[in-house]
């Protein structure tokens, strides 16, 4: 479901334009623009590397009756935050700013934690701050960068089809066979409800 780490990737830039004002309307997702079409400062998210963890499938949510949401394990990626400015000053400055927003998280210091809800579905992703470099290649062209890496963490969930819900479960017992005795007659069949608890009680 592409949609839910693209849905992610986007979460992740409102909450940095949310804690960085000067970044508003000057972050892109995906792959970074030429430098020609860059305005100062600007800020691409570039997903590097994918990598898909399996795990048991457990039921995520149903948004209909005929339909479920399964989460079967987790996607982690490697996420680099190219940050550029055409002063050194500038950038330093954007760069904390981005890395306190990553470091304030409350009980979870350098771990980033954003609510997505703009899918089908709702879900948590988590941003693990990992390191960052300053890119001098270009400086003498008035543009300053640097790489801040992080590790995305996103459940992989996926939709299933003709996934009924039960609403009530009923099974047949039959009645007066003894099954240690070589010949029985015909048995007679009691209907009973079975709840979620697991209590028995005759069907009316």
């Amino acid at each position: 479901m592409a949609i839910v780490r693209l849905e992610a990737l986007k979460q992740l830039s409102k909450a940095i334009t949310c804690a960085v004002p000067a970044l508003k309307d000057r972050i892109c997702v995906g792959q970074a623009p030429s430098s020609r079409e860059m305005r100062w400062p600007s800020l691409a998210i570039i997903p590097v590397r994918w990598r898909y963890f399996p795990d048991q499938a457990l039921e995520h949510s149903d948004p209909a009756p005929d339909r479920v949401i399964m989460n079967v394990g987790r996607h982690e990626s490697t996420i680099q935050l190219r940050l550029g400015a055409s002063t050194l000053f500038e950038r330093m400055e954007l760069e904390q700013e981005i890395s306190n927003l990553f470091l304030e998280t409350p009980l979870h210091p350098g771990v980033l934690l954003t609510d997505v809800t703009a899918c089908p579905l709702e879900f948590r992703a988590a941003w693990e701050l990992e390191e960052d470099e300053w890119r001098n290649e270009l400086a003498f062209d008035k543009a300053y960068f640097s790489i801040t890496q992080l590790t995305g963490i996103i459940p992989a969930l996926v939709t299933r089809l003709d996934a009924w819900t039960i609403d009530q479960l009923q099974l047949g017992v039959a009645l007066g066979d003894d099954f240690g005795s070589a010949t029985f007659g015909p048995p007679g069949v009691e209907v009973v409800l079975i709840a979620e608890d697991g209590t028995i009680t005759p069907s009316p």
